[in-house]
């Protein structure tokens, strides 16, 4: 079972039975989503978006770099959370990180070179990042169509 098949099992088999063309759509729709939401504005991430609309993978470089991205954002949820904890910042303030972290995820997984798995993991980052499955999920099937 995926992790997208734990909390969205109805969109995830539509994705295994849809096209490998449907299913990087449906990749880059939902980075693209979550990107927005998250408000992610790095250039990294910007390059690799396009990369992805125009080819749907990216290199084990660029992956790379993205993953260290992610690790990065990470590291700051982690230690804002630890600091609302503490009481030495407010207690949403580690939300923005981990939906920016999660949304680079999203992107990663995007470009990975199992349409599938990218469609199904880049989504799964991408409901992770924002507290709106049900608009992430209706425009998923959408694109599925």
């Amino acid at each position: 079972m995926t992790r997208l098949e734990s909390q969205l099992p109805d969109l995830a088999d539509k994705l295994r039975r849809a096209s490998t063309a449907k299913q990087r759509a449906a990749s880059v729709a939902a980075s693209e989503f979550a990107i927005a939401r998250a408000k992610v504005e790095h250039p990294l991430v910007m390059r690799a978006m396009e990369k992805v609309r125009a080819t749907g993978v990216l290199t084990a470089k660029e992956k790379a770099e993205l993953d260290a991205l992610v690790a990065q954002l990470d590291g700051e949820y982690f230690d804002s959370q630890e600091a609302a904890e503490e009481g030495r910042a407010a207690a949403g303030d580690y939300i923005r990180p981990f939906g920016q972290a999660r949304a680079v995820a999203a992107l990663s997984f995007a470009g990975n070179d199992d349409a599938l798995e990218a469609a199904t993991e880049a989504i799964y980052e991408a409901a992770a990042a924002t507290d709106d499955k049900e608009q992430l999920s209706a425009l998923v099937q959408s694109v599925l169509r």
